[in-house]
């Protein structure tokens, strides 16, 4: 009976071993994790404003307080940039193939600043209001994610940057 245990127990430490083993092979973190989170961070706060924006778009009358409230959002968008900026000064300037996510995540910051301008204009229409308050800070942040993009993708640096970024 002892044995059957025994011979149990060590079976399932190596298959258990063996899994791990393949499970864990080949991963390596990122060396640039803290900065993908912040950049992760900055992209769902600017999903979050571009879905608030998109549901003052709606054909109703626009609520009382929305140009404070555009107002406001402009100013969150400028703690977004300058958060932007201190992680893009922490980044390597040089090409590096561990920055595959960090790009990605700024296409993705990038993309969002320009549906979010094309709202902003839309709402800032409406209200008859000259839209250029959001103009420079979506402007800033568009020109900062694709200034680094160019920056570090050069010609062969990464399969990422082969696909036109």
């Amino acid at each position: 009976m002892g044995k059957n245990i025994l011979l149990s127990v060590v079976a399932a430490g190596l298959l258990l071993w063996g899994v791990t083993g393949a499970v864990f092979a080949g991963v390596e973190p990122s060396p640039f994790q803290p900065e993908l989170n912040k950049l992760h961070s900055i992209e769902l706060n600017q999903a979050a404003i571009q879905k608030r924006l998109e549901k003052l778009q709606s054909p109703a009358p626009l609520p009382n307080g929305t140009a404070n409230y555009l107002d406001a959002t402009v100013n969150q968008l400028g703690v977004l940039d300058t958060r932007l900026a201190d992680v893009l000064y922490a980044l390597p300037t040089n090409p590096d193939p561990g920055l595959d996510e960090v790009i990605l995540s700024l296409d993705g910051i990038r993309t969002d600043a320009s549906g979010s301008m094309d709202l902003f204009e839309a709402i800032y229409s409406r209200l008859g209001v000259e839209p250029s308050p959001f103009r420079e800070v979506l402007g800033s942040i568009i020109s900062r994610a694709t200034g680094y993009i160019n920056l570090v993708c050069t010609p062969g640096a990464s399969p990422v940057c082969q696909r036109g970024y």
